[in-house]
């Protein structure tokens, strides 16, 4: 007497089967196989995302992006970073299609993935792959920014802190030039949505990360802190934001006395110019805008406790 398959269990069976295929592929360095396992548990993925958001959807889901994060971890340890750029890249779009869908817990998660990897990436010195994980965190912290939903937004900021604190503390120019840019744009992105408190976020965090490349000594980390705050502030004097416009000079100062006292004059120097080209002259009095940067700066404590 034969059973019949239910369509439900054929595709569980065939998830379960692309996992250990993926896992197998990546043991034993095959780049090719884990590509194409890796690309088809996202269409898996994204096949159940629309459908509806019952426990055991949740966690079919959840176990497909959790698989992709482990492969990719296997492929760092067989440095495979065309693998890890890839899972990094197919999380990130998984995210954002949950995020379009209404479906945060899994936004979530798959994001979360995709910081922890960068983070391992950038540790074991895969800069390749670090980079590539950095531009997904970008990439959905942009896309977030369209669909103004701050929550995710914050989340992608606080991973791209993280990565490129570990950058520059390891001094991985290459990652952390490419964390603190996609950072900038993430801000860009909110600024353009006139979502006030992202855009604040990402001017008090790459104003940190500025103080820190310079504590290190690490001149280009600390110039392209000063352009990515230089293009947010350009873009938030567009859209007449006068206290974050105020919050970026105060950032652009610090960093420029900063770099005097450290002797970095090429930055001290970028840093300057970057505050000529951002005019915050007649927005507010001196009286103003002291008292706008007292609530800034409590901010900027509440969003790195927050990070």
């Amino acid at each position: 007497m034969g059973f019949d398959t239910s369509p439900v269990d054929v595709n569980e069976l065939d998830e379960v089967q692309a996992i250990e295929e993926g896992f197998k592929k990546a043991y034993s360095g095959d780049l090719k196989g884990t590509v194409e396992a890796v690309d088809k548990l996202k269409g898996f993925a994204l096949q159940l995302i629309p459908l509806d958001a019952d426990p055991e959807n949740e966690l079919d889901i959840k176990a497909l992006v959790i698989s992709i994060g482990d492969i990719a971890r296997v492929s760092a340890e067989m440095k495979m970073e065309q693998a890890c750029s890839v899972s990094g890249r197919v999380l990130g779009d998984i995210s954002l299609e949950a995020a379009g869908q209404k479906r945060e817990t899994i936004a979530i998660k798959a994001l979360s993935i995709v910081g922890s990897l960068a983070l391992e990436f950038a540790g074991k010195g895969l800069d390749v792959a670090a980079i590539s994980a950095a531009e997904s965190l970008g990439t959905c912290g942009k896309g977030y920014s369209r669909m103004k939903m701050e929550t995710l937004i914050s989340l992608a900021e606080a991973y791209l802190l993280q990565v490129s604190l570990l950058s520059i503390e390891k001094s991985l120019n290459k990652t952390g030039i490419a964390a603190i840019g996609y950072l900038g744009e993430t801000g860009v992105a909110s600024a353009k949505q006139a979502i006030e408190t992202s855009t604040l976020e990402a001017s008090v965090i790459l104003e940190d990360l500025g103080n820190a490349a310079v504590r290190e000594n690490n001149e280009p980390c600390t110039k392209a802190v000063i352009e990515a705050l230089e293009n947010l502030g350009t873009e938030v004097s567009q859209g007449g934001m006068k206290n974050i416009l105020v919050q970026i000079a105060w950032s652009l100062e610090m960093i420029r006395l900063l770099a005097l006292e450290q002797g970095m004059k090429g930055a001290c120097f970028a840093a300057k110019a970057a505050l000529e080209s951002i005019n915050t002259a007649g927005l507010l009095d001196a009286e103003q805008n002291l008292e706008k940067i007292r609530e800034i700066k409590e901010f900027h404590s509440f969003i790195l406790k927050k990070s």
